[in-house]
Parts: C-alpha cells; structure tokens; sequence
C-alpha cells in the first residue's frame, strides 16, 4: 500500500520552476516571433501604400500635361499666335511654346478660338520650383502646387523635331533653354515626373520613389510644321 501511495504523488505532481520557465520562455518567443512578422508585414504594406498613392499623383500629373500641351498651338482663328518679330529668325510661324528649358514648359492655347490668349487655360506653364511642381494656367495668376517632395532631376522635358527619326531640340545659351526657331520647331515632348516620398518605416532612410514618363506629340505643331 506504501508503495503504490509513493507512485501515486510521483504522478499526480505539478509542473517543475524548470519546466515552468521553459513553457513561459517558448511562449514569449513564439508571441516575438508573430510580433516581429506582423510588424515587417505593416511596414511593407505601408510602404506599399505610400508608392501606390505617389504613383497615382505623378501619373495624374502626367495626364494632365500631356492632355494641355497636345493642344499648344491649338489657333483655329490664325491670329492668337502670330510671331510678327522680324529678329526672331521664324517670323510667320505661330509660336505655340514660348518658354522651353529642361524643367519649364509654357505654351498657348486659343481654347476658345476667339483670336486672343485670354481665358484660364490659354497661357499654361508646367514648372519645378523648390522641391514643387507647379501649374500655372494664366498670367499673373497663383500657382497651384501639383506634386511635391520632387527632387531636382524630378521634372526633366525632353524636345524633339517632327523628322523621321526624331531629332532632339536640346536648350542651350545662358538659360539653357530652348531659341525660338527651336521652339517653333517641337513636335514631341518627353516629359518625366519623380516623387520621392518619405519612407514610411523610420528605421529606412530610402525614400520612396515613383516616376511616370510620357512622350507628347504636339497636335497642332505637327501640322504646321508640315504646311511649311
């Protein structure tokens, strides 16, 4: 009877300071390892939500310059954009982009076809400054900020000619920027937008990139060109 008394508290015993320490050590780890996972997982997606939201700024961006400047030059009363100055060396030929560097684009447009270049609309500039892309859609009227955190190379215009193959107009002189013969003579653009988003995850110094690109062709330029 002693004996089998002995054997029954050998086997009704509870658990160990060994086993106990055990147990709670696997378990914390098991709960730092599902922590450390879901972290990873909200860091990624975060990040994930950053590129997709930047991604849709710069390709909405994208869309509207390409959309306004296919229409530069858009004259149907031929008497918006009359280049009358003997100097310029294109007299006669309509000067749809006024002002052409690698990171400034303006152009008209007789939206209205009232001979003039009055309307919201008709005199647009696509600019970077400071870290911004802005539009500008009159003159003397504010800017409206576009897309921001842009780097310095993040808003580049290329201009090419109307040949076949295309040759590049690149901007030149002091301001490098494009002459007015050169301007007169811009049938596509190439135009490239970056964003450079704060990383989401604090311990990433990366920026989050997001670029758009988009080749132009200038509607109206083209056929006038093609007329002379």
């Amino acid at each position: 009877m002693r004996r089998r008394t002995s054997e029954n508290r050998r086997s009704n015993r509870g658990l160990s300071t060994a086993e106990l320490l055990a147990g709670t050590a696997l378990s914390l780890m098991t709960v730092g390892t599902i922590f450390t996972v879901q972290q990873a997982q909200l860091k990624a997606f975060a990040a994930q939500t950053t590129y997709a939201s930047s991604q849709t700024v710069t390709r909405t961006v994208i869309d509207l310059m390409s959309r306004e400047a296919r229409m530069a030059g858009y004259n149907p009363t031929s008497l918006a954009l009359v280049n009358t100055n003997p100097l310029s060396g294109c007299p006669g030929i309509p000067q749809a982009i006024t002002e052409a560097t690698t990171t400034k684009l303006h152009f008209l447009q007789d939206l209205n076809a009232d001979g003039a270049i009055n309307l919201a609309g008709e005199d647009v500039t696509y600019e970077l400054v400071s870290g911004e892309i802005r539009r500008t859609d009159a003159v003397g009227a504010a800017a409206v900020v576009l897309v921001d955190h842009v780097p310095a190379t993040g808003l580049t215009f290329r201009y090419f000619d109307g040949s076949n193959p295309p040759v590049e107009l690149v901007p030149g002189g002091a301001g490098a920027s494009l002459t007015v013969c050169q301007r007169a003579a811009v049938a596509k653009v190439r135009v490239t937008v970056e964003a450079d988003l704060t990383n989401p995850n604090p311990k990433v110094s990366t920026p989050v990139k997001s670029i758009a690109e988009s080749e132009i062709a200038i509607r109206n330029r083209v056929a006038t060109l093609n007329n002379f």
